[in-house]
């Protein structure tokens, strides 16, 4: 009996039919099949926009995604842009009054979306509800993806009653869609009844969705499919093409857009790639490079470059009413996206790479056209480039040097330069810290010049490394470093004073609140600080003012001013000159406050002028009045992440950043303004490099650069890069040097350029902070250092893979674990585990567990029972064992806890633990210390709930840590004894935090909160050595030291028919030897 395998209500009439088209050669196949290739890249982060910004929504793209990863904040902020302005041009196509059908024709299966009112889930205060994410093309395998009818039957089944959805794309990748929709009863039942065999071309056809496999340039086969599934006289297009057709060769894209509009009424939202600065801008060359070497060039980009060429195309082509925007110049307007909508994204995910996000929205623009009456945006160009070319500008050539990099070597992103001054007396620079290309480098980068005489020393004792930072000069007192950030998550507060004279760093008063992105400025002349604005934590700017004074620390200065509103990465500046009052002793400094970011994620067009009274008692006040000035001098000089150096009396240098409108455009990089009382005037605007110097020195990107002036009058740009969205990353390929008196002609110009370049990286040790007193009755003790163990982002596996090479122990920051970091809670635990589940755990008498003493034992529990002892504080510890073969097997999380397993991932980045796992512990733990011990494999700590302390040994240590011979674990409590000849390093865990424990790395820990859970991660760092006899916990020792000990034994005894005296001589002849043969 033959059993009838269609699936429900699809209703099959005849076989389908093969598309027709135009014959293809094998050449021009292939470079269809590449293109159709970019599809699988952009889907991944699409889901991760998904599923990270839209948890309580119905998500499709489980069916187009296997695996989910979770992509870098950049790409997240990114994707979700884009999604966003398809989504409310859709919107509002749908909401427009109309009588006829309105038909949805998806371009090459781009992405789009739609908005859902907020009152439609149950999520407080998130716009994200509102959205939905789907596929584009850029890069990977091909993956047919759009979910943009599902999304829109589940949220507006009132709007779509007179909607017909259509996807158009490759035959080839339609029927993949086809297959899958057909596989997938939650896909198929929202448009059941099915036509599989409509017509030719037409894939899938029902009453409210059509899919055509159709080569787009085929615009005669469009035409004619289209009428096979609706009638065009009563219907109304939209047309979205979002990332598709700028593959095509431009005379077909061109076609398809004329196409478009002669169908009727119609509407075309387009969103594609242009090049605002040039092709020569570092972002467009990574971007153009990037899809060459997928040999899918975007064809369309040198044709229609930017914006207004964009407007003339959709003209030519027949469109009467065009708007063209850029993506950040959608982001700024409240018409795309409201002020509180942009406030709520940091609070979903922290995000701190605002220049990067700028200059990847610069390069993207949505074209919406419309061939009908009816209400629109006024064709407006938000940019003023016209009226900033109307302005004088001084072109007369300048000085520049240029000092090329080798390999990665000066290559650092978002640091900040320090001055020094060599043997010589001349000027040396300082890069310090920031992102290299490789990680976080704990260094700093020395400018110095020639000759040798000239060297400098900087000591390797100092402040941890960090990012987003600032260095104030504060003269011959030294430079005061303030602040910094790990994550967007951590701001830091504490502040370094390097003095020039002793060539010392040592700690100041920390501030007040953590901060990162603020603005710190040298008062005119003096050794005193101004501290403004800056970023607290990821969602909270900080909205007060503080002052440095070396000897008193920081003073909170109360802030005047009604239009002023908290900015952080602003542009804060001195005169050099400051007015004491003859009546009383109040001394008074004043300067300017320009751009910067507001709460909303938009740069700040209004400059103030500052000033600031210092009373001889009271409170500090700082007054801030607005500046009367022009639009076009507040779109230049209100900048964020750009730097601004004093020159002499009130004028000022401003370089690079990014300004309301987006990138900087390479004419108006450098800045020369003089502030005169009210009025602020543009003395100079001009590239850094000229176009007639390209040709021999590389254009830099202004963003995470450093600079500093130089012999009063030269400027050194250092560093500097940016990461292209998914692109790639460009990094500035030297050291500038410019003569800033050839620029203005105002200055005292030095005879010839400074050879000031890079010399070498200086590595510098954090500050230790002494576990005991470091004096006791007048004498020096001798009691360890404590070393914190640093915190680091890991950006790639490359970088993870380096961190296990080096062998030191790290604490990664700002990755995601999974939903376990907010889902495990006591109650969770309970639940999913199983109340009744049997465990095994450690119950101890004394709050210091001792392996050696056993002074604690063994007992089986209801897994509800230990859940409530540990978190009432008890002193109980479970270490997860194999559940079916614990003597044998190591643990194994989705063995042993499958209910726990999917909540727990380990970051793309650590892909190196994955691939070489050797297993995975669940512990959980109340009041209790864990003994000092070691492992042989190397594992990954990862804190999910509750906070620990740890203390690490390097393995140098082991022979002051009482190790018995043949054993891990020591009996020593480190955390109430007193060590000494140790190198303690320490760390702290809280939620989301992941330990990297290198091999053989004592290391104990002591609880912060009554109940702890962490998943520890064990993996083989090792290609070969490992012991081959049963291994449960992965601390067996290597099988080169098992046999070591063996050989030793019989050493031993080759020497017992010595005489005793002699014995010992040659035993003690021997360890000495192998000792001196270890390697330092």
């Amino acid at each position: 009996m033959e059993m009838d395998t269609s699936p429900p209500n699809v209703k099959p009439k005849r076989g389908p039919r093969v598309p027709r088209g135009a014959v293809r050669t094998t050449k021009e196949r292939a470079q269809d099949e590449l293109v159709m290739q970019t599809n699988s890249s952009s889907i991944v982060s699409k889901r991760s926009v998904e599923r990270i910004y839209y948890p309580n929504e119905p998500h499709f793209f489980r069916y187009f995604v296997r695996k989910f990863m979770r992509r870098a904040p950049l790409i997240n902020r990114g994707y979700h842009l884009r999604l966003h302005v398809i989504d409310l041009a859709v919107r509002r196509f749908l909401e427009r009054p109309s009588d006829k059908t309105k038909v949805v024709v998806n371009l090459g299966c781009g992405s789009l979306a739609f908005r859902v009112p907020r009152s439609a889930f149950r999520v407080p205060r998130s716009p994200l509800v509102r959205h939905a994410v789907f596929s584009d093309r850029e890069g990977g395998v091909p993956i047919p993806s759009d979910v943009l009818p599902w999304q829109c039957m589940a949220r507006y089944p009132d709007a779509c009653r007179r909607v017909k959805f259509v996807d158009i794309d490759f035959p080839d990748l339609m029927s993949k869609k086809r297959t899958i929709v057909l596989d997938t009863p939650e896909l198929r039942s929202v448009f059941e009844p099915l036509d599989t065999a409509a017509g030719e071309h037409v894939l899938l056809d029902s009453e409210l969705y059509c899919q055509i496999g159709c080569d787009l340039r085929n615009t005669v086969d469009l035409e004619k499919s289209l009428s096979i599934v609706l009638d065009g006289s009563d219907c109304i297009f939209m047309f979205v093409a979002e990332v598709s057709i700028t593959y095509m060769e431009t005379q077909g894209a061109d076609g398809v857009i004329k196409w478009a509009n002669s169908l009727g009424q119609a509407e075309f939202c387009l969103l594609e790639q242009i090049l605002p600065d040039g092709p020569h801008h570092p972002f467009a060359k990574t971007m153009l490079s990037h899809f060459d070497k997928l040999k899918t060039p975007l064809k369309s980009v040198f044709e229609y470059a930017d914006l207004e060429a964009q407007r003339r195309r959709f003209s030519r082509l027949g469109w009467s009413e065009i708007e063209a925007d850029s993506l950040w110049q959608i982001w700024n307007d409240d018409k795309w996206i409201s002020e509180s909508d942009r406030r709520i994204l940091d609070e979903i995910e922290p995000f701190d790479e605002w220049e990067e996000f700028a200059l990847f929205s610069s390069h993207y623009c949505v074209v919406m056209a419309r061939n009908v009456n009816g209400p629109t945006v006024q064709d407006q160009d938000r940019s003023t480039a016209a009226a900033v070319q109307a302005h004088p500008r001084v072109q007369d050539p300048h000085r520049l040097g240029f000092h090329a990099y080798s390999s990665t070597k000066g290559k650092r992103r978002f640091g900040a330069a320090m001055k020094l001054w060599d043997a010589l007396g001349q000027d040396a620079v300082a890069d310090t810290f920031g992102i290299g290309a490789n990680n976080r480098p704990r260094s700093c980068d020395l400018y110095v010049t020639h000759p040798p005489l000239s060297k400098v020393t900087l000591p390797t004792l100092g402040p941890g490394n960090r990012v987003c930072h600032t260095v104030v000069d504060l003269g011959h007192s030294g430079s005061l470093l303030v602040g910094g950030r790990g994550s967007p998550t951590t701001a830091l507060r504490d502040c370094w004073h390097f003095s020039t004279e002793s060539n010392k760093w040592s700690p100041a008063e920390d501030l007040p609140v953590p901060l990162y992105r603020h603005a710190t400025t040298r008062l005119g002349r003096s050794n005193m600080a101004l501290l403004l604005g800056g970023k607290s934590d990821a969602c909270n700017i900080f909205s007060g003012c503080l002052l440095y004074r070396p000897g008193s620390g920081w003073t909170k200065c109360l802030v005047s001013g009604t239009s002023y509103r908290p900015v952080f990465g602003a542009t804060l500046v001195s005169f050099q000159d400051h007015h004491a009052s003859s009546e009383s002793a109040n001394v008074q400094f004043a300067g300017i406050l320009a751009g910067g970011l507001s709460a909303d994620g938009t740069v700040s067009r209004h400059p103030f002028r500052w000033s600031l009274t210092i009373p001889e008692h009271g409170e500090p006040i700082l007054a801030l009045e607005p500046m009367p000035t022009s639009q076009v001098i507040d779109d230049l000089v209100c900048r964020f992440g750009a730097h601004c150096l004093p020159l002499r009396d009130t004028r000022f240098v401003i370089l690079g950043g990014i300004k309301h409108d987006g990138l900087v455009p390479q004419a108006d990089e450098l800045l020369v303004i003089d502030v005169a009382d009210t009025r602020v005037e543009v003395l100079t605007q001009t590239p850094l490099v000229k176009s007639d110097d390209l040709s021999h020195i590389p254009r830099p990107v202004l963003v995470g650069i450093s600079a500093s002036l130089i012999n009063g009058s030269q400027l050194i740009v250092m560093g500097g890069g940016a990461t292209c969205f998914s692109m790639g990353t460009t990094w500035n390929e030297g050291s500038y040097i410019i003569d800033l008196a050839s620029v203005t002609g105002s200055l005292p110009s030095s005879k010839s350029l400074s050879s000031l370049h890079f010399e070498r990286s200086v590595e510098i040790i954090d500050f230790p902070t002494t576990s005991n007193k470091t004096k006791e009755n007048g004498a020096e003790s001798s009691q360890a250092t404590v070393t914190m163990i640093p915190r680091v982002r890991v950006e790639s596996s490359k970088v993870f893979e380096e961190i296990v090479q080096a062998g030191k122990p790290v604490i990664i920051q700002g990755s995601h674990l999974g939903a376990c970091i907010q889902k495990w809670t006591a109650t969770y635990l309970n639940a999913t585990v199983g109340p009744e589940k049997k465990v095994v755990v450690h119950e101890a008498t004394t709050s210091a567990m001792d392996f050696n003493a056993k002074n604690f034992r063994y007992v089986t529990q209801d897994f509800s029972s230990f859940i409530a002892e540990a978190e009432r504080g008890a002193k109980q510890y479970l270490r997860a064992l194999s559940e079916e073969h614990p003597s044998d097997e190591p643990a194994n999380l989705e063995r042993d806890f499958p209910g726990l397993a999917g909540d727990f991932q380990l970051p793309p980045e650590l892909a190196f633990v994955t691939e070489h796992l050797f297993s995975s512990v669940l512990r959980i733990s109340g009041r209790v210390n864990m003994w000092l011990h070691y492992d042989v494999m190397a594992n990954v700590y990862c804190q999910i709930s509750g906070s620990k302390r740890l203390i690490l040994f390097p393995p140098t240590d082991v022979s002051y840590l009482s190790i018995p011979p043949g054993s891990s674990s020591s009996s020593i409590d480190v955390f109430t004894s007193p060590l000494t000849s140790t190198h303690p390093h320490e760390a702290t865990l809280n939620p989301g935090d992941i330990l990297f424990l290198p091999p053989v790395w004592l290391h104990t820990a002591t609880p912060l909160s009554d109940l702890g859970v962490a998943v520890n991660v064990f993996f083989r760092s090792l290609e070969t050595g490992y012991s081959t006899g049963r291994d449960v916990y992965g601390n067996r020792d290597v099988a080169a030291y098992e046999k070591g000990r063996q050989d030793i034994a019989r050493l031993l005894a080759s020497l017992d028919k010595l005489p005793r005296g002699m014995r010992e001589f040659y035993t003690r002849r021997l360890a000495a030897e192998l000792a001196g043969n270890c390697p330092r």
